[in-house]
C-alpha cells in the first residue's frame, strides 16, 4: 500500500509476543442508487497494544521509531498524497484518479496509537476492482468483497466469500515479504492465537424491499440497514456449524 503501512508487521509482532486479545475491524458500506459504492474501515488495536507496550523491553518502548507509528497522519489523507510523500507515486493516470478517492489515517488517543482508517469516496464497480490492487493484499483482511456485487437496486452476497482458509489467511499475512518466512509450525501457532472480530454494516441509499436466502452472520436491523458479524476464527472453520447457511443472499430495495 504504502512504505510505512506495515499493518501485518505490527500483528505478527503483538502475535509474537502474546496472543492476541481484542483486535477488531468494523466496516460501513453505503450502496447508492447509481450503482456506486463507498465503505469505510475502522481496525482497532487498542488493548492488544496495550498488553504488547506492557511486555516489552523499555527500551523498545521508547524508541518513538519502532513500528513507525507516528508517521500515520492523524487526519485522512489520500492515498495519492501519502504515496507523493513516500518519493513513489504512479504516473499511471487511472491509478492516480482511484488512489485520490482512497484515504487513510491513524487513530491516536492522545500520543497512544490505537489503530486506523481507511475510506473511500463513492466508486464506480470498475473503480472499486481497481482499488484493491492499489491498497495491497493488507486490505483482503477487511472481508470485503463478498459485499460489493451491487448494481443499484439489488446486492447479491456470495457467503462462500465470507470463508477464509488458514491458507489464504497465509497468503495474505506474508504479502510480498522476502525475508525470513515462519515455518508451518510457527504459523499454525500463530493462526491459533489470532482473535480478530468483523462486523460489516449495509447501508442503502434506499429502503429494503425484500431479502432472499438465510444466514447465521447476516441480519436485518432496519429498513435500510444490514449487519453481517463474524470472527476470523469461525471464518477459517470449515467444520462450523450454521443453523442458515444459504450460500447467496439477494437483497432487493426499492
Amino acid at each position: 500500500m504504502i512504505k510505512y503501512f506495515t499493518f501485518w508487521n505490527i500483528i505478527i509482532l503483538i502475535v509474537g509476543t502474546f496472543a492476541l486479545q481484542s483486535c477488531s475491524v468494523s466496516t460501513t458500506n453505503h450502496y447508492y442508487a447509481d450503482k456506486k459504492f463507498s465503505f469505510a474501515t475502522d481496525i482497532d488495536m487498542a488493548q492488544a497494544l496495550e498488553m504488547m507496550k506492557g511486555l516489552m523491553p523499555d527500551s523498545l518502548n521508547q524508541d518513538q521509531d519502532f513500528l513507525k507509528m507516528e508517521k500515520y497522519p492523524r487526519d485522512w489523507k489520500s492515498l495519492y498524497d501519502l504515496q507523493k510523500e513516500d518519493g513513489k507515486i504512479t504516473t499511471n493516470q487511472d491509478s492516480i484518479k482511484i488512489l485520490k478517492k482512497l484515504f487513510f489515517k491513524g487513530n491516536f488517543d492522545a500520543n497512544d496509537f490505537k489503530g486506523f482508517s481507511v475510506k473511500s469516496e463513492p466508486l464506480t464497480k470498475e473503480e472499486l476492482a481497481a482499488a484493491g490492487p492499489l491498497m495491497g493484499k493488507e486490505s483482503s483482511v477487511m472481508n470485503n468483497s463478498a459485499f460489493e456485487d451491487w448494481d443499484g437496486k439489488i446486492l447479491r452476497i456470495d457467503t462462500s466469500k465470507l470463508q477464509m482458509s488458514p491458507e489464504e489467511l497465509q497468503g495474505i499475512l506474508k504479502g510480498d515479504d522476502k525475508g525470513d518466512s515462519a515455518s508451518p509450525e510457527e504459523m499454525s501457532t500463530f493462526l491459533n492465537m489470532m482473535d480478530m472480530d468483523f462486523k460489516n454494516k449495509l447501508v442503502f441509499e434506499k429502503k429494503i424491499k425484500s431479502i432472499k436466502g438465510k444466514h447465521d452472520w447476516i441480519k436485518k436491523t432496519d429498513n435500510n440497514t444490514i449487519e453481517a458479524v463474524f470472527n476470523l476464527k469461525d471464518l477459517m472453520d470449515k467444520d462450523h456449524q450454521f443453523k442458515d447457511k444459504d450460500q447467496f443472499i439477494i437483497i432487493e430495495t426499492e
